[in-house]
């Protein structure tokens, strides 16, 4: 069975309040920055699973995960200087 739809248009759109660029571009950039010491941690992560794994060397494996938990918190605060 068909159904009668109302063919009024739709109402014209309202225009909203105007993006705060500078807070976006903030937030963006902040966002960008903690990638950045993710990736450097995830990296360290990896070499460090490598050395105690497969290549048998856990002193150096731990020290190397270790440091991917301490070097990007550190790279973070001296990078907002």
């Amino acid at each position: 069975m068909a159904t009668n739809h109302p063919t009024t248009p739709h109402p014209a759109p309202q225009q909203e309040s105007a993006m705060d660029y500078a807070q976006h571009e903030a937030t963006y950039s902040g966002f960008v920055a903690g990638l950045k010491y993710v990736i450097a941690s995830m990296a360290l992560l990896m070499v460090g699973l490598y050395f105690a794994v497969i290549a048998n060397q856990a002193g150096v494996g731990w020290v190397l995960i270790i440091a991917s938990l301490i070097v990007p918190v550190v790279w973070a605060i001296l990078d907002r200087r």
